[in-house]
């Protein structure tokens, strides 16, 4: 959106001294809109947070179920799995642990193609856990999608609001100050402003 008052400059103050109905509402219209952009931007960094976590949890069940499944498996059938290809799958379920929290957790870096390579090492363990690399992927690319989307956006990553002063207000301290204190004076001072009524 583009405004008609509220500058870069007045961003970086953090204020805007309101002069106008029509500066207020802009200034009051950019106070939501950056509260909504901010509530975004958290929303998206824990979904990745979520995410993260609960896909090594999730992988971990995964895991033992397989293990739990291919034991009864063994069983009946009196077939044994060699020990090198145990210690293979458990490298590679370690490994993809290791390099998945370094990488995406630790490093908090989660484009897509980060995410995805470094879940690769869990195909070694099993080639059932395919889907985690992809939903990686995917996870990775949403996040991505909403965070470029956010950088277009005035004030990205702070999304701080302005706080809004008037010259004219009859508030003697800024917690006194609402935007409906600063209607009512506006009203008084510009009775024919349709914007006010």
């Amino acid at each position: 959106m583009a405004w008609k008052y509220i500058t870069q400059d007045i961003i970086d103050a953090g204020g805007i001294n309101v002069t106008s109905a029509e500066m207020f509402a802009e200034a009051r219209e950019y106070n939501i809109e950056a509260v909504r952009n901010y509530n975004k931007k958290q929303r998206n960094h824990w979904f990745i947070a979520i995410w993260s976590v609960g896909q090594l949890v999730l992988s971990l069940v995964i895991g033992i179920v397989l293990v739990v499944n291919n034991q009864l498996e063994q069983m009946f059938s009196s077939a044994t799995t060699p020990t090198w290809r145990i210690l293979l799958r458990l490298f590679g379920f370690l490994a993809y642990m290791g390099v998945f929290a370094y990488f995406v957790i630790l490093r908090r870096d989660p484009r897509p193609h980060v995410m995805a390579l470094s879940s690769l090492p869990i195909l070694i363990a099993d080639w059932k856990f395919i889907g985690i690399v992809a939903f990686n992927f995917l996870v990775g690319w949403l996040h991505e999608k909403v965070e470029n989307d956010l950088r277009t956006k005035p004030d990205y990553p702070k999304f701080t609001r302005l706080i809004v002063t008037t010259s004219y207000s009859d508030s003697d301290t800024i917690s006194e100050l609402t935007f409906d204190s600063i209607r009512d004076k506006a009203r008084r001072e510009h009775p024919d402003a349709e914007e006010l009524k």
